[in-house]
């Protein structure tokens, strides 16, 4: 599994980019070198694109197993929002499993079909600010 982090961004303050195989070690790093990036602060907006992902390969236990250190994240560096693109209906299915896992609808995590949905879902928590 790969990823890239960049900083900056209209809505967003952060986009993470998923590509490949979805593996447990994989979620591991990518939250490893998030929370490690001197940039990152609670309070931030995320785009999550996970549209070159294939969960495919993932349990439910490994699911659930990816989303405990980001649950853990969430409770010392909360997000403003979270948007996650998941066009393909297993992968949304399957982040919205993870989503749940990681307190539903109080995570302030949505998972979208498409990316301008969710840049719109986005923008518009920015104007509630």
């Amino acid at each position: 599994m790969k990823f890239a982090i960049e900083f900056g961004g209209d809505p967003q303050d952060i986009t993470v980019t998923f590509s490949g195989v979805a593996d447990l070690s994989g979620f591991r790093r990518y939250n490893e070198t998030l929370i490690s990036d001197p940039r990152f602060r609670a309070g931030m907006m995320i785009l999550v694109d996970a549209s070159g992902l294939d969960t495919s390969q993932l349990s439910g236990e490994e699911l659930q197993a990816a989303s405990e250190p980001i649950s853990k994240r969430d409770w010392n560096h909360p997000p403003r929002a979270v948007a996650i693109v998941a066009p393909d209906p297993r992968t949304f299915y399957d982040f919205g499993y993870a989503r749940a896992h990681q307190g539903g609808s109080r995570s302030r995590r949505h998972v979208f079909g498409s990316r301008e949905a969710a840049l719109g879902w986005l923008s518009e928590q920015r104007r509630s600010e």
